[in-house]
């Protein structure tokens, strides 16, 4: 029996984010596989106050699913799959490389290049720089000037 391939996508507020879901939901459609999304909110310190710091969070957790259910139902109209979620706390690049040590299921990791002068984006500027002998799965970079038409010819 084959494995089912899953297609990491990082959630964030970048504009290329939306061109590495329509990647990895046409992607998942087509091998009849599944877009996994995960989402990061870095940890808070009021050492002295920590019912606020577990309020706040309370609240960055909440506003994390708002915004995954968003993608969720994109990636559905996409894939006709709904995808796996995650929220983790704590510094966005150690949980990525964490998540994929700890998720062997990930078959694919996607990003999507921005279309910025200052570079491709932080993290494929990390992962093809400082951290790219920690990646043990393929990594995808989806070009930044791909259109929506252009994306979904590929498959």
């Amino acid at each position: 029996m084959r494995n089912e391939l899953n297609f990491l996508v990082i959630i964030d507020d970048t504009q290329e984010m939306y061109q590495a879901i329509r990647y990895a939901a046409m992607r998942a459609k087509r091998a009849n596989g599944k877009v996994v999304i995960l989402y990061t909110f870095d940890s808070l310190d009021f050492s002295h106050w920590k019912s606020v710091e577990n309020i706040a969070e309370q609240e960055l957790k909440e506003e994390a699913e708002s915004k995954i259910k968003d993608y969720e139902s994109l990636i559905f109209s996409i894939s006709q799959n709904r995808p796996k979620k995650y929220i983790i706390k704590g510094d966005r690049i150690t949980c990525i490389l964490n998540f994929l040590e700890e998720n062997k299921f990930i078959s694919n990791f996607i990003l999507a290049a921005s279309s910025s002068s200052t570079g491709p984006g932080p993290l494929i500027s990390e992962f093809t720089g400082k951290s790219r002998d920690k990646l043990k799965v393929p990594l995808t970079i989806i070009p930044s000037n791909l259109s929506e038409e252009e994306i979904d010819n590929l498959f």
